[in-house]
């Protein structure tokens, strides 16, 4: 059971630092982007796509009372008001979804606002907590009226004067994206556990309280000219400046959509029930550097090595099971995110928030077979190296935000036309009468992903354990809530540690051909990689 603190005993110490409420507070509200309206239609149901981070953080109990936890997330609610806003929208009004905000009138009403979010429980473990989120057949922990959520869970002493504790937060995709997610746990964390000032000690309740009350006053005490809610990415990036322009990036995205072919994908089974699991990988420290070693030497990144490792993992698992009907004619595809947040305009104000949902979406197609004269070790690497080669022309194209834009466009109209049928289907909308005869399609060159991935890079560059250094940060670990069926792949750095994580619904695919295709996967480091890393250094 999910246990409340109740705010009120705390009073008092509110109290003390309250400045004058506003009398009357405006509303703001501002339409989602159709990248944003691509996540959150499909979300309403059951919590497609809901994401988390989970960290894991040894603390003097003292600094992680329920208090901190309270006014630091009213804190990050005030400086990020998309975790503090609503999505509004009537049934089948999809165009008009809005964002809408309110302002808390008082920090006191900040802090009880974000007790409304945040719960914390010393019944269940972090990663009950994690499964129960992540688990489709489970109700969802967020909604349209609450689009974020943080959850504490106390594991107890782990030394004197040490407590662990499991963190959780919790967003709609549609306002967030991987890293920016982590950012947030990562402030988090200097809010409850830093210093207010360099190499002082952390803070304490007063100063926390008092840095509440400051960044309620700027934020909420008086008429704003910046934009009170973050605008959209897409309204960030540049527009077409001619239909000249718009007609070559129309050009370019079907260009590019005709190179995203793909025949291959694992075979699902129809079940009634999910299975929701994780399959996770760590390499130690000194694999990890001689992973990355290898990787280097080469001139390619561990993002790279990845995809040929997806490649070489999928054709030793066809190949084991002619059932499968693997084509060798037909390459295979992989779908992943480019993070946009370079090309955004640093913003004007210093009250603006770094939060956003920053992607665009790129395939990278690989051959589904190694030539029988080939030496794979070598193909391997040629692998990796086409991988960095389609990545690094997608995204270092001039083209790259027209394609982002169009591709926004179509991701929307494609959620808005699922949502409708959702909407008729469970009585949201009246039903509009028989649908009309599709037409027969036309038999054309497939484009199936075999899965998606992932990369979220050095976590390194993101949590600055230095900064709260009366705390003891131990990991952290991020999923998303998928669909029934559903495969995804991540990869991330952390701590000097590679690691690599499979999330799938066991239920939905033949018994033991994940499990094998796993096992091909975190194989081919080794196999690849760490044994071919000797080798190659002795050729030098």
């Amino acid at each position: 059971m999910l246990n409340h603190f109740n705010m009120s005993h705390h009073l008092p110490q509110l109290m003390a630092y309250e400045t004058a409420a506003v009398a009357t507070q405006a509303s703001y509200s501002r339409p989602l982007s159709h990248n944003e309206l691509s996540y959150f239609l499909p979300s309403r149901a059951y919590g497609l796509n809901d994401m988390f981070v989970r960290i894991i953080v040894r603390a003097p109990p003292h600094l992680m009372s329920p208090l901190r936890f309270r006014v630091a997330w009213a804190i990050m609610r005030l400086r990020h008001t998309l975790l503090a806003c609503q999505v509004q929208m009537e049934p089948g009004c999809y165009d008009e979804a809005r964002f809408k905000y309110t302002p808390p009138s008082s920090p006191r009403r900040a802090a009880e606002e974000a007790e409304d979010t945040l719960h914390i429980v010393d019944d269940k473990t972090g990663p009950e907590l994690m499964d129960a989120f992540l688990d489709p057949t489970t109700p969802r922990r967020l909604s349209s009226q609450r689009i974020s959520g943080l959850d504490v869970a106390k594991h107890g002493p782990v030394s004197p004067g040490l407590e662990e504790y499991h963190i959780l937060i919790m967003t709609i995709h549609a306002i967030n994206d991987g890293v920016a997610l982590h950012r947030h746990c990562d402030m988090i964390l200097q809010l409850l556990c830093g210093s207010a000032t360099p190499g002082g000690p952390p803070r304490t309740d007063a100063e926390l309280l008092r840095l509440l009350e400051l960044e309620w006053t700027m934020r909420c005490g008086a008429p704003r000219e910046d934009a009170i809610i973050v605008p959209a990415t897409e309204d960030r990036l540049p527009s077409p400046r001619s239909k000249f322009q718009l007609s070559a990036w129309t050009i370019d995205h079907q260009n590019v959509k005709k190179r995203a072919i793909g025949g291959h994908a694992l075979p699902r089974i129809k079940s009634q029930v999910c299975k929701q699991t994780i399959e996770l990988k760590f390499w130690d420290p000194e694999e990890t550097a001689a992973i990355r070693a290898a990787c280097k030497a080469r001139g390619l990144t561990l993002t790279n090595a990845t995809f040929a490792l997806i490649n070489f993992a999928w054709i030793s698992t066809a190949q084991n099971h002619p059932e499968l009907n693997s084509s060798k004619e037909l390459p295979m595809m992989i779908y992943t995110a480019v993070s946009l947040r370079r090309h955004l305009a640093q913003p004007s104000s210093p009250l603006s928030s770094y939060m956003s949902l920053a992607l665009g979406y790129c395939n990278i197609v690989l051959p589904s077979f190694i030539p029988a004269t080939c030496n794979p070790g070598a193909m391997f690497w040629s692998r990796a190296r086409s991988a960095q080669s389609q990545m690094s022309a997608f995204s270092r194209s001039p083209l790259l935000l027209g394609r982002c834009r169009l591709m926004g466009g179509e991701r929307a109209l494609r959620a808005k036309a699922f949502a409708k049928q959702d909407d008729e289907a469970d009585g949201t909308l009246p039903q509009t009468g028989p649908q009309p005869a599709q037409p027969t399609p036309v038999v054309g060159t497939p484009s199936v992903a075999l899965l998606g991935i992932t990369c979220l890079g050095d976590l390194g560059d993101v949590y600055r354990p230095e900064r709260y250094p009366s705390a003891q940060f131990v990991d952290a670990f991020s999923h998303v809530r998928n669909a029934k069926g559903a495969l995804l792949m991540s990869t991330q750095m952390l701590n000097g540690k590679f690691s690599m994580t499979l999330g799938y619904d066991a239920a939905a695919f033949p018994l033991g051909v994940v499990d094998e295709f796993w096992a091909h996967y975190v194989g081919g480091v080794r196999e690849f990689i760490l044994d071919s890393s000797s080798v190659f250094s002795s050729k030098l």
